[in-house]
């Protein structure tokens, strides 16, 4: 009859066999993708070579400190102001249909032309100029539209 077990052994490996293997897979590792190792290497020699590396070394050492300043600087009323316009002109921009705003910009680069051209012109327009003007459909269109908006954001005034 055999012998009954009165003792255990550990059969886990050493941390020198672990080390070993974990050596032996990187060396495997390495060797399946070895362009992509060497890339690596590269671009940290990069780094190194344009002090860049020294820098984000320096701040991971000092990330309290710049995790600190960066949220004092975050609260303040200006950058807050800032990243609440960004939102609103972001939500504005997102409700626009980009058809109507290419179009809107064209005549805008339009308008500017001719405004330009117009400028140059010295005569004087007077009252039945203005009432001749406003005859005109385009000019009218563009009175409504500008009445329209006016009177809308006069509303948000009150």
């Amino acid at each position: 009859m055999a012998e009954p077990i009165s003792k255990i052994r550990d059969v886990s490996p050493s941390p020198e066999e672990k080390e070993a293997e974990q050596l032996e897979e990187l060396k495997q590792t390495i060797a399946q993708d070895e362009s992509g190792f060497k890339e690596i290497l590269e671009f940290v020699k990069l780094l190194h070579d344009a002090g860049a590396l020294e820098a984000v070394n320096s701040a991971m050492k000092a990330k309290e400190d710049i995790a600190k300043t960066f949220l004092n600087e975050w609260r303040k009323e200006p950058t807050t102001n800032a990243i609440n316009n960004l939102m609103i002109s972001g939500q504005l921009l997102t409700e626009t249909k980009p058809e109507q705003t290419e179009a809107m910009i064209g005549q805008m680069k339009s308008a500017a032309s001719e405004a330009n051209k117009a400028a140059k012109d010295e005569s004087i327009v007077g009252l039945f100029g203005l009432m001749k003007a406003m005859k005109d459909p385009d000019v009218n269109r563009a009175l409504r539209y500008g009445i329209a908006f006016l009177k809308e954001m006069g509303k948000g005034l009150k």
